[in-house]
């Protein structure tokens, strides 16, 4: 995962990296539920570049109280139970 990142934004990160939550995600009834990890990265060298723009509208800096539009329900999802404290969070599923 770490050199899938480093790959696409050019910025080596170290190898301490730590789970910072995960989503269960289920986009719709009778879909395969997914799960998204995300991994938060406290060092980390030089300034990201999005190598991949056909695959990102963009790279960015943002506060977490004021994302930006449009934003994968599972990144909103994730960011905020980061903020709550949270470790999961289940998202899609009635």
């Amino acid at each position: 995962m770490i050199g899938s990142y480093t790959e696409r934004l050019t910025v080596p990160i170290a190898k301490d990296v730590e789970l910072a939550h995960v989503v269960r995600v289920v986009d719709r009834a009778g879909t395969q539920p997914r799960l998204q990890l995300v991994f938060r990265a406290r060092r980390w060298q030089g300034e990201p570049r999005l190598l991949e723009p056909d695959k990102c509208l963009g790279r960015d800096w943002w506060p977490p109280d004021a994302l930006p539009e449009p934003m994968v329900p599972y990144a909103r999802a994730a960011i905020a139970g980061i903020g709550a404290g949270r470790l999961y969070t289940e998202l899609g599923w009635s």
